[in-house]
């Protein structure tokens, strides 16, 4: 959760930003400050797949941003991710509430980098404004 005290700020941010540049400069914009931010919160070198989520939901953890759980798919054989507990700026962003999708791309695509991984994640459409999930295409 944002402190109370900035959200204010955060939200009426988002809005302006949304309104200035649209939906697509603010999701580039915000995947640029998810991987400045990816670099501020360095992960430990990960050997597994569970380790990597660990490390992760631990840097989350630090600084209050929600947790997210990696999956496969056996049908479609694909990793995939989905993000809980982040911080909402009201009803921004599609599905509402979900604004600050695009920063977690960047924050995430990140941290696979900083394992030596090249991957693209893609934002799977869902209604549900609770979640975001993102499925990891590899070698991109």
């Amino acid at each position: 959760m944002i402190s109370p005290d900035f959200s204010l700020f955060i939200h009426s941010f988002a809005t302006e930003l949304e309104l200035q540049a649209g939906a697509e400069e603010s999701d580039a914009l915000l995947y640029s400050v998810g991987r400045r931010m990816a670099d501020r919160l360095p992960l430990p070198a990960c050997e597994t797949t569970a380790a990597f989520e660990l490390e992760c939901n631990a840097n989350l953890a630090l600084i209050g941003w929600g947790q997210f759980s990696l999956g496969f798919d056996a049908q479609k054989n694909a990793l995939h991710l989905s993000l809980h507990d982040f911080p909402r700026t009201g009803a921004l962003g599609k599905p509402a509430g979900t604004w600050l999708a695009g920063f977690y791309n960047g924050l995430i695509t990140g941290w696979f980098a900083q394992m030596g991984e090249t991957v693209k994640l893609r934002r799977i459409a869902t209604s549900e404004s609770l979640t975001i999930t993102f499925l990891v295409d590899a070698g991109t």
